[in-house]
């Protein structure tokens, strides 16, 4: 990455397979280079070399480039004296090999050198080792030159292969480095050897390559090697000194320059150009601000514009930069991951986009199949997937099957209790008055989408909201889960902790405020389980059950409506309340609320249960509810009325894990840590395609499908209820153009298939291992800090290592380095779970549109000077050696910040962000 120099083109040259002239190829060039009129310097660097010395690839170019030996540069990194592939090399060698990570960052750290040094403009020349798909002598897995080289993102020059059957192999290299997404700036090519070999290979590629918009540079073929050295010598100089003279090479050599300072000023230009055409979102465009121009990303770093570059600087153009939101919430592997790509390109080559109502296709079925699946989160509940392509209209559909199906629930009620009008059936004008009036149950700070229904299931406040918006339902003020002055805490609203007389004594926790109550560790609180049997979920499902018995209204039959539609008179209807719609465990655009997970299982237990948590009638309520009163009468909690159910059967419960879903925070599903409570409904998106593209899944119960399967149940005049199957009319009639997409189903399976080795893997073991060790006590900051900064111990797990962890709370980010920034006086709470960590500022009266959070941590976006431990570059910032910085970019809500990481973060690098953080916090400046 970042190794964009204005004062220094740089070309790697690949091999369509090996002995194809590569380093003929280059010689050629850097002679070329080197001959220039007023040239700058010119640097040939072979990364890899294997074979004797006297036959190495570097001593060739430096014997055919004596005579501008002294301002041509040469460089072998790596070499093994046998001549057999590099992976073999260092075995036979019985060297160490090195790690892929350290291979490239020395790559890197030479060219950086080469930059820092050169004089002019100079050109510098990359010689890869055989073909593309070479092994290097790396470890881990040995991976080949093309998925090594690749985050150093060097465009290339490719050398086809003018033998038989070079044509095949020539653009099959072409295609897996296309795949890849290398820059390929030409093709060079030998022409035929001589008469009786007539193989057409060259003007074919000519042909095939210039109609792709890549440059072609036939030239002569080399002539044989010669018994005689000093004759061979002489024949090759002179081969090389022809085609220094042939106008092939020196267009190539003008065409490299001319790509070369085209796409520095296509950069620089970029930014301006994107203000005049481009509108954002969650961009207010009066306010001034700059544009963050990304060049390219590889793992968990953008390659961005340095705004800072000097015209005339050695430095680099690019810089990495650390992308600290996930790409909204979206990366899961890090960006451009090489299966994944694969894996759309698989199935954008055999299908396309393809029809999808009442057909099916192999990537959607699979998926579907695995969803549903013991590994599934769909697993022991869901039985239908319904297919869409966001978050926010994969809960739309959610939303309307979740109406529909408590509608079914009510008509079924009612009959059963005799309470339809004569005959069984319903008015429809009544009903559609009536169904136009549900609502939802939900918490307040939700989001689910900016379509107009899912803003609808939330509460209309702050900045989520437009002028169709007509919020429904009633939104409780949730308790969150804080980790405060060193304390693992839950914060109960004021509101509620007037109601909430005891604590919870499952973990003894200490009730040190009004409306707070600590626990041992996060572990403690997240293990609802035990939780269950304390008092304070008979609390809390007490409390809700009441609030929603205090709200509900008749189905079809207040007297109000009955009046009205009589007399022909349009009467509004006050909402009724129709399923339960949460973000479990981490409410997130709404500002990374951190729920109590003890609080959502009660919802959930309370609206799927009704009748096993009956509360008295509050009749001071009942004539003119408040829905957004937060509080209860305290006469009426001492009511001695008759003991009812808050509904008089179950509503619909719907799970919005479009951000909280597959290992987001920890888990596969989020429903493991409230204690395996399932939903009726559930949404999937982000992190489902490794954040390659957008699919959306939106799973659905047997009862929830046969809602549109069935028509509305009847009574026959014998009083027996009628089923029916439905028309046309009763369908989920929703559906989109690209619904269930093979390439992204096809990606979304190649996802599935990876999270496994990674979540079982060694660092999500040894975090999983601190978390559970871990208790949360007010400490000495100073030394609590040790343990953070410290890389903690690898365990060795098999690749398939065991999932059974799915109960336990843990995060990527250090437990004590949670506990020493919530001691700060700048921080109110910190918070983390699996990928996510979010930091909320003191600040009176917070809110979205507060740029505290941006302010305090604006200096992340510059580069990041190297934290006190680093003697090795991070494990997925290639080139760090030579310059081992890097900015971060972060996203804020409000005076919230949060910072989120993928499965495969590194360790170090989640540290050394933590490390700036707390220097941020601690000094106010990096």
């Amino acid at each position: 990455m970042s190794l964009l120099f204005k004062n220094l083109r740089i070309h790697q040259i690949f091999g369509a397979n090996t002995n194809v002239g590569k380093t003929v190829v280059t010689t050629a060039l850097v002679r070329a280079s080197a001959a220039r009129r007023q040239g700058g310097d010119t640097y040939y660097f072979k990364p890899l070399s294997t074979g004797p010395l006297e036959e190495a690839d570097d001593l060739h170019v430096q014997q055919h480039t004596r005579r501008w030996s002294s301002n041509v540069h040469i460089d072998c990194l790596y070499r093994y004296n046998d001549p057999v592939s590099p992976h073999l090399a260092v075995q036979i060698a019985k060297a160490s090999p090195p790690t892929t990570e350290t291979f490239v960052s020395s790559i890197a750290s030479r060219i950086r050198q080469g930059a820092e040094r050169a004089n002019g403009f100079g050109h510098m020349y990359v010689e890869t080792a055989g073909g593309i798909h070479s092994p290097t002598p790396c470890t881990p897995n040995f991976p080949t030159q093309a998925d090594a080289y690749r985050p150093l993102f060097l465009p290339t020059i490719l050398v086809g292969d003018a033998k038989l059957g070079g044509i095949s192999t020539t653009i099959a290299a072409y295609e897996a480095l296309i795949l890849r997404g290398y820059i390929v700036d030409a093709l060079v090519v030998f022409n035929d050897p001589d008469e009786t070999s007539k193989y057409g290979n060259s003007e074919y590629l000519d042909t095939y390559f210039s109609e792709r918009g890549i440059g072609v540079a036939v030239l002569r073929h080399p002539p044989e090697k010669l018994d005689n050295e000093e004759q061979n010598r002489s024949i090759t100089e002179e081969y090389y000194d022809s085609l220094l003279l042939n106008p092939s090479l020196s267009k190539l050599l003008a065409r490299l320059d001319t790509l070369h300072n085209c796409r520095i000023a296509d950069l620089e230009s970029m930014g301006e150009r994107t203000k005049e055409h481009i509108w954002w979102p969650f961009v207010q465009h009066a306010s001034d601000g700059g544009v963050n121009v990304i060049d390219s990303a590889y793992g968990d770093f953008f390659n961005v514009l340095d705004s800072k570059s000097l015209p005339s600087s050695n430095s680099a153009v690019l810089h990495p930069q650390l992308d600290s939101s996930a790409s909204w919430w979206t990366q899961t592997f890090g960006h451009t991951n090489t299966r994944l790509t694969l894996a759309a390109a698989r199935a954008a080559g055999r299908y396309g986009h393809v029809m999808f109502p009442r057909a099916t296709h192999a990537p959607a079925l699979a998926l579907s199949e695995y969803l549903l699946s013991p590994n599934g989160p769909g697993h022991e509940w869901a039985s239908r997937v319904f297919f869409s392509d966001n978050g926010s209209t994969g809960m739309e559909v959610a939303l309307k099957m979740a109406l529909r199906t408590f509608v079914r629930r009510r008509e079924a009620w009612l009959m059963s209790n005799g309470s339809t009008p004569e005959g069984g059936e319903i008015d429809q004008k009544r009903r559609r008055t009536y169904e136009r009036r549900l609502g939802v149950i939900g918490l307040k700070g939700s989001y689910h989408g900016d379509t107009i229904g899912t803003m609808d299931a939330c509460e209309e406040s702050g900045v989520y909201t437009c002028e169709w918006h007509d919020c429904k339902g009633y939104w409780f003020d949730p308790p969150r889960v804080v980790i405060r002055q060193g304390q693992a805490s839950v914060e109960v609203p004021f509101g509620m902790a007037e109601e909430l007389l005891t604590t919870d004594s499952a973990t003894i926790p200490k009730k040190n405020t009004k409306n707070l109550i600590t626990f041992l560790s996060p572990a403690h609180v997240y293990d609802v389980s035990s939780r269950l049997n304390t008092p304070l979920y008979k609390l809390y499902t007490t409390y809700i059950a009441r609030k929603l018995r205090s709200l509900q209204f008749g189905f079809l039959a207040p007297e109000l409506e009955r009046e009205g539609l009589s007399e022909n008179r349009r009467v509004e209807p006050p909402t009724e309340l129709a399923a339960l719609v949460l973000e479990p465990l981490l409410l997130g655009a709404g500002g990374m609320i951190f729920v109590d997970p003890l609080f959502q299982r009660a919802l959930v237990d309370v609206v799927r249960n009704p009748n096993r948590f009956p509360v008295s009638s509050l009749s001071s309520q009942s004539s003119s509810p408040n829905l957004q009163s937060s509080t209860i009468d305290a006469q009426a909690i001492e009511s001695d009325l008759l003991a009812e159910p808050p509904f008089p059967h179950p509503l619909p419960i719907v799970f919005d894990e479009v951000f909280t879903g597959f290992h987001r925070l920890g888990p596969l599903t989020p429903q493991a840590l409230l204690g395996n409570a399932h939903p009726d409904i559930a949404v999937y998106a982000k992190m489902l395609t490794g954040g390659l593209l957008p699919t959306a899944v939106t799973l659905a119960s047997k009862e929830v499908f046969d809602a549109f399967y069935y028509a509305p149940e009847s009574e026959s005049p014998g009083s027996q209820v009628l089923r029916k199957l439905g028309g046309k009319q009763h369908a989920l009639l929703h559906g989109h153009s690209y619904t269930a997409h093979a390439i992204g189903c096809e990606v979304a399976n190649e996802t599935v298939k990876m999270m496994p080795a990674i979540v079982g893997g060694a660092e999500h073991v040894a975090m999983r291992d601190v978390w559970r060790c871990s208790k949360f006590e007010k400490s000495e900051q100073k030394e609590a800090q040790v343990n953070w900064k410290r890389s903690p111990s690898l365990l060795s797990v098999p690749l398939d290592g065991p999932m059974d962890d799915d109960v336990h709370a843990y995060s990527l980010w250090h437990p004590n380095f949670l506990s020493d920034v919530s001691q700060l006086d700048s921080v109110e709470d910190v918070m983390a779970l699996g990928t996510v960590l979010a930091i909320r500022l003191k600040e009176l009266g917070g809110s979205y549109t507060s740029t505290s959070a941006e302010t305090v941590f604006s200096p992340l976006s510059q580069m990041l000077s190297p934290t006190s431990h680093s003697t090795t570059p991070s494990k997925f910032v290639p080139g760090t050696l030579s310059a081992p910085v890097y900015s971060i970019h972060f996203r804020t809500l409000g005076n919230v910040a949060y910072f989120m990481t993928s499965l495969n973060t590194s360790l170090d690098v989640v540290r050394e962000v933590q490390e700036q953080i707390w220097q941020i916090l601690c000094t106010g400046k990096l």
